[in-house]
């Protein structure tokens, strides 16, 4: 991995399609792009964006960054792309986090239709990315019933900050039997 892009969409099919894109081009992955919530790397980048991205990938790009820049701006892509070279601090940031996070798991299409799997292949996709920074009410298999606020939810679980005070807890999503998203009241 002598690079990283940093890719954000709006929605899952503009990032299917903006990786695909890149593939086609000629950047080479090293390994399958991995799902991280939009809002954890606008915090490390540390710019906020104009547009409300609802997705993001991190894929592990085995050509350079001038390589991979230079086939970036020819392409016209549906997502923001932010490539990152092996010099620069963010990508030792980035380069750990690709080694725990889970793979992203992309809507597959054929001939225009959604192709469909048998499901013990494919998990259930659960997003709760948009509920990030969120007051919920997370039940466990337990049976017990905690208030509080959605700091961050993947694949594997969501990392969840007690309203009462005490430590963030993460919990996986074997731990979790629902999660209930009060309604705003309208006043």
């Amino acid at each position: 991995m002598k690079s990283i892009a940093i890719v954000r969409a709006t929605d899952i099919l503009k990032l299917r399609s903006t990786l695909l894109e890149m593939n086609r081009a000629g950047i080479e992955f090293d390994g399958k792009p991995k799902e991280i919530n939009p809002a954890s790397v606008e915090k490390v980048l540390s710019r906020p964006s104009a547009k409300n991205y609802e997705f993001c990938s991190l894929a592990p790009i085995i050509q350079d960054h001038g390589f991979s820049q230079g086939i970036i701006k020819a392409l016209t892509l549906y997502s923001e792309v932010l490539i990152i070279d092996e010099s620069s601090e963010l990508f030792s940031r980035f380069s750990k986090l690709i080694q725990v996070l889970p793979d992203l798991d992309l809507p597959s299409y054929k001939e225009g239709k959604k192709q469909i799997t048998a499901p013990q292949e494919k998990p259930t996709s659960v997003y709760l990315g948009v509920f990030v920074d969120k007051k919920v009410q997370l039940h466990t298999i337990s049976g017990k019933v905690n208030d509080g606020i959605l700091r961050h939810a993947d694949s594997i679980g969501v990392f969840f900050e007690p309203q009462d005070g005490s430590s963030p807890v993460f919990f996986t999503w074997h731990d979790i039997k629902k999660i209930v998203i009060p309604r705003e009241e309208k006043g």
